[in-house]
């Protein structure tokens, strides 16, 4: 049975939330952990991050009343980006470049609400696969990002 929160969170305070725990974590330091052959989980999650913001940007009309709380989410999950990028030692190609701008010839689309959930759950999943897994910012920044994915499926999305 899904846990329903008595406290009203307004999408202000989500966005003020989620920065403040990432600004928080970041302000603590960044250390990454030494590479033995095996590609930085990390990575990945930036990649998704920097896919949400991107996509999830282009909320329009066809969103209906989840536009504004889409919106909103693209711009938590580019701070994720931001921040993730900070713990990796060589962030991956497509910070510098997909978040500044698109292909010329792509257009990019937000997903269905339906989809976009989904997604964030799997992201949300595979953030506290990290963090369980990190120590140290790593895990506390890891397990921020788990939270606000999930936070953003079961109140802003709901």
């Amino acid at each position: 049975m899904p846990f329903s929160s008595p406290v009203t969170l307004s999408r202000r305070r989500f966005l003020a939330a989620s920065a403040g725990v990432m600004g928080a974590v970041a302000v603590t330091g960044c250390t990454g952990e030494e590479g033995d052959g095996v590609s930085d989980p990390v990575v990945e999650l930036i990649r998704a991050a920097e896919r949400d913001a991107r996509e999830f940007a282009a909320a329009d009309t066809s969103h209906g009343k989840y536009v504004d709380a889409l919106r909103l989410i693209a711009d938590v999950r580019r701070i994720h980006a931001e921040r993730l990028a900070e713990l990796v030692e060589t962030p991956p190609e497509s910070t510098a470049a997909t978040t500044t701008t698109a292909e010329p010839d792509s257009v990019v689309t937000c997903p269905p609400v339906g989809d976009v959930r989904a997604r964030l759950r799997t992201d949300s999943g595979h953030a506290s696969e990290v963090a369980l897994e990190s120590e140290g910012i790593r895990a506390e920044l890891t397990g921020s990002v788990s939270a606000a994915c999930i936070t953003a499926v079961e109140v802003l999305l709901a």
